[in-house]
């Protein structure tokens, strides 16, 4: 299932015109996947081992203002051997504004390569597993 977070954007995060600047958008996203981050590990001491991103993407599909707070639903949309994929949707006043696509890759700090998913992490992932379209 996914979860939500709620932020206020600040007069920073917008452009003249009280717009919300497209570069917000990929600070606030992984600014709500802490939670995430904290599942794999929750310290967040990612010496050894940890996650790396390998794409990222965001699909803006209506504007944003600064006037009124966000929500982000967030979620596990994808688990593979050695990576996932979060999806999250931003929405301001009811309105999907935007999506947003990561892929994460567990990764080997020691050895610098990628490696399986940990058992316990993807006991974690799974429980933000969640699929808009069933």
């Amino acid at each position: 299932m996914y979860y939500t977070s709620s932020l206020s954007p600040q007069v920073a995060d917008t452009d003249m015109q009280g717009h919300v600047n497209f570069l917000a958008y990929s600070n606030w996203f992984d600014r709500v996947r802490i939670r995430i981050y904290k599942e794999f590990s929750p310290d967040l001491n990612f010496h050894d081992h940890g996650i790396v991103v390998l794409h990222t993407e965001t699909t803006f599909i209506k504007e944003v203002y600064v006037h009124h707070d966000v929500e982000i639903r967030t979620w596990v949309s994808m688990i593979g051997r050695s990576s996932f994929e979060v999806t999250q949707e931003l929405w301001q006043q009811g309105e999907r504004c935007a999506v947003g696509k990561t892929i994460f890759c567990a990764f080997d700090f020691t050895i610098h390569k990628s490696e399986p998913i940990r058992p316990n992490f993807r006991d974690a992932l799974e429980k933000y597993s969640y699929d808009p379209t069933a």
